[in-house]
């Protein structure tokens, strides 16, 4: 992620936390989506041949027909202005971090053996809260040499709950007592 991500991100999280910053993400979201279903409309936001003014006014129809907040469609003039609007991606993507570090969430990285359905995520989360005491996102990834249960990273700590480190520490155990 580039500096110039990051600062764009803590700019807007500044300007819209707290009333407004889960929308605000929200509506960067969906001009993100919008972009990438119509490449024409990129090319031309992202064409610094083509006058921001006219880079703006399009935007502003596009913002109002999407009902977007006065200081996201700023935000995004800014960086029309500026031909900085491939940087959208990331900048949400920083702007996701810096809001949840403000709300006091963590990110957890879960890598199970199968997929997980709705209650078993749910009860992975409250387990991980109630040892990280704060509250958890998180993004799980399928992985079958686990064999069964998860593995979960929290910052740099892993939580490996797998069949996987089990039967290697089981191993371990036996060549250890011969």
């Amino acid at each position: 992620m580039s500096v110039a991500a990051n600062r764009y991100a803590k700019a807007l999280v500044e300007v819209l936390y707290p009333a407004k910053a889960e929308a605000g993400l929200e509506q960067l979201r969906r001009f993100s989506v919008l972009l990438g279903e119509q490449r024409d409309a990129r090319r031309m936001f992202e064409n610094p041949t083509v006058s921001a003014e006219r880079r703006k006014a399009l935007m502003g129809k596009i913002c109002g027909a999407l009902g977007f907040d006065r200081p996201v469609q700023n935000f995004l003039d800014i960086l029309i202005d500026r031909n900085r609007l491939s940087l959208l991606d990331e900048i949400i993507e920083a702007y996701q971090k810096l809001l949840d570090e403000k709300m006091g969430i963590v990110r957890a990285f879960v890598t199970a053996a199968h997929p997980l359905d709705a209650a078993q995520r749910g009860d992975i989360a409250s387990k991980l809260e109630r040892v990280t005491g704060k509250q958890i996102r998180m993004e799980v990834a399928i992985d079958p040499s686990l064999i069964g249960g998860v593995v979960a990273r929290v910052g740099s700590t892993v939580y490996d709950g797998s069949v996987r480190q089990q039967l290697a520490s089981f191993k371990n155990r036996l060549i250890g007592e011969v």
